[in-house]
């Protein structure tokens, strides 16, 4: 357990808020470290002098922010990477200068600037800006735009119709959304045994269980999910067939028809994550349409157009997209409807699809460029994906060689982020290729420094006497 006591005697405000904030800067000046368990409730409020309910309301503040993971039974830790997460929710002159390899999320291009520009002039120009901003419309979304997005989810192989569309902020609040309409605290949640960090933050946040199952190159294994369900009561399944992250599975269509089928025995929610999915030109088809009818299935254009438009589609099965408005209240209300406008404008007139085959070929350079420089080092990649996969040499292990990238100004994600549970992480890194580096200079220097580390020997960075 890490000794941590939090210095808050300068600082304002509610000492709960200040306990947050001190960890806060305590973790981005490295004296509290991704993985570090803290003291207990308890202990930290008797260190301080204050009530356990202060320090439980300080600790729950620090879950909002993603600082840090509860565990019953294990305790509460700093969440993994919690530094670069720091780094974007605020400026930190000391991420200014770094290159910026751990976060997925498409390329700037002048296409998409061009097209916003467009689709704005004509939403000034139109007599639906009323319809836009008035308060009293379908929360779950207008019916034009709820079009939109079913044509845009059944060309990624997922066959719905309008009327079981919800319109998002983007994914994660699709899963934010379904999580908190369909699910109890503490029930089980079955997914990878690597995961998106988001899934995870989400899942503990609503205090379910998250239960990873393991994978093979195909993804998961049809009979762990099996397995799973025998030995306890897993309410739903998260699940990233395309484009996983970070392993970059493409699930293949027997293992989708496998899993479906798992689900279907055991009545286990399906929840699709396909936001990598417009990435994929000729899509298999999704796996929730395998499982229709307790399949949750949903995409966004904030990972294959632009981070900025968040909006997202979810379709819900035949008949349930009400089931789902109590999360929706409980997040946001509502959408707003001028990105909505503009994601309509571009779907039918064809931007939405020039835009995703412009990430794709730009991703390709961005491939080719890595595969350049990392010549003689083995990875995972795929012609258009956001991101490689890179297991380390055995004389490296992923925590130190994250620390050595960050000590050259490098920013990349170890494989601890992605893992559920207690299981042993891979020595590995995820490389991201997208828009968080901008220019082709700049992912050359990023990709530059991961070649040289690679050919490095770790210097030793701990003595026992």
């Amino acid at each position: 357990m890490t000794e941590w006591k939090p210095d808050i005697a300068s600082r304002r405000g509610r000492r709960y808020l200040a306990i947050a904030d001190a960890l806060a800067d305590d973790i981005k000046n490295g004296l509290v470290r991704p993985g570090d368990r803290l003291p207990t409730h308890r202990e930290l409020a008797y260190q301080m002098g204050l009530s356990v309910s202060t320090v439980s309301k300080a600790y729950a503040e620090a879950v909002r922010r993603q600082l840090i993971l509860s565990e019953v039974g294990r305790g509460t830790f700093v969440m993994p990477n919690a530094w670069t997460d720091l780094s974007r929710i605020g400026v930190d002159s000391r991420q200014i200068e770094r290159v910026d390899m751990a976060f997925n999320c498409p390329v700037p291009t002048p296409m998409l600037i061009e097209a916003m520009s467009g689709a704005l002039k004509m939403i000034s120009s139109s007599d639906r800006i009323d319809e836009l901003m008035h308060y009293h419309r379908p929360w779950i979304g207008l019916p034009a735009h709820r079009a939109a997005a079913a044509s845009w989810i059944e060309k990624r192989g997922m066959r719905t119709s309008p009327e079981n569309i919800l319109i998002t902020n983007g994914a994660q609040h699709a899963h934010a959304i379904i999580l908190a309409s369909l699910l109890e605290p503490n029930q089980i949640v079955a997914t990878d045994e690597l995961t998106d960090p988001g899934i995870k933050f989400l899942t503990a946040n609503r205090s379910l269980q998250l239960k990873g199952l393991a994978m093979d190159r195909d993804g998961m294994l049809p009979d762990a999910l099996e397995a799973a369900c025998r030995t306890m009561k897993v309410k739903a399944l998260i699940t990233v067939p395309n484009h996983h992250s970070p392993t970059l599975t493409i699930m293949p269509v027997e293992r989708r028809k496998a899993i479906a089928e798992v689900a279907i025995r055991y009545g286990v929610t399906i929840i699709e994550d396909d936001v990598y999915g417009p990435f994929i030109e000729n899509p298999p088809p999704a796996l929730s349409s395998f499982a229709p009818d307790q399949s949750f299935y949903f995409t966004s254009l904030s990972k294959c157009i632009s981070a900025g438009l968040r909006i997202g589609f979810l379709a819900a099965p035949p008949g349930r997209v009400e089931e789902l408005i109590p999360g929706l209240g409980a997040t946001t209300w509502m959408v707003s409807m001028v990105p909505a406008e503009i994601a309509t404008l571009w779907i039918r007139d064809g931007s939405a699809e020039r835009l995703v085959a412009w990430q794709r070929q730009e991703l390709a350079r961005r491939q080719k460029l890595a595969r350049q420089i990392l010549t003689g080092f083995e990875y995972r990649s795929l012609p258009s994906s956001l991101h490689i996969w890179l297991p380390l040499p055995d004389t490296w292990r992923a925590e130190g060689f994250v620390a050595q990238a960050r000590s050259r100004g490098l920013a990349v994600t170890p494989a601890e982020a992605f893992v559920v549970g207690h299981v042993a992480s891979p020595q590995a890194i995820r490389i991201s290729l997208g828009g968080a580096t901008p220019s082709r200079t700049e992912l050359q220097r990023g990709l530059e420094i991961v070649a040289d580390l690679l050919r490095e020997r770790p210097a030793a960075t701990y003595l026992v006497l």
